[in-house]
């Protein structure tokens, strides 16, 4: 058994309760957060080796702004994170995102798609608004759309949490 420690955090409770009891099942200690918010306090006393997380919560982007918030905790800085998300994305190329952001700059330019790059080590990146209406990059160690199977994420934890 793992005594690998799992935080999810979604505002889905049917959604979050399904993942839980399966990853309880294949051994993980697995907590779990309604809100951006209470999932950055419960990782400040439970100590995740690896976060699970849900884009639209509490706003449309809190997954995304709890992600940055725990990469610039100490603690947190290179704990994986998955973001488990149903957040419609395109995935990007270089001269995609290249063309992106020229029109970006235009006026009556409005996108409010998230776009997805893949990076060639497997981490993904996304390039969305943030809640004050910026653009931001933000790099992730995984990205899993929803509705996911449990062998597709079960073989994204164990990329992560090798035991």
């Amino acid at each position: 058994m793992s005594s690998k420690k799992i935080l999810l955090v979604d505002d889905d409770r049917d959604f979050i309760s399904a993942i839980a009891t399966m990853l309880a099942v294949k051994g993980y200690n697995v907590k779990v957060a309604n809100s951006g918010i209470e999932g950055y306090e419960m990782a400040q006393t439970f100590l995740p080796d690896l976060f699970i997380l849900d884009v639209n919560m509490e706003t449309d982007r809190a997954g995304f702004e709890l992600n940055k918030s725990l990469r610039t905790n100490g603690h947190f800085k290179t704990t994986p994170i998955i973001m488990l998300t149903g957040v419609e994305t395109w995935v990007a190329s270089n001269q995609i995102i290249e063309m992106y952001n020229e029109m970006a700059g235009m006026e009556g330019f409005e996108n409010k798609k998230v776009i997805k790059i893949q990076n060639p080590d497997g981490t993904v990146a996304v390039d969305y608004k943030n809640d004050t209406g910026q653009n931001y990059t933000l790099l992730l160690d995984g990205f899993i759309a929803k509705p996911v199977d449990s062998d597709s994420l079960i073989n994204e934890i164990n990329r992560f949490l090798k035991d």
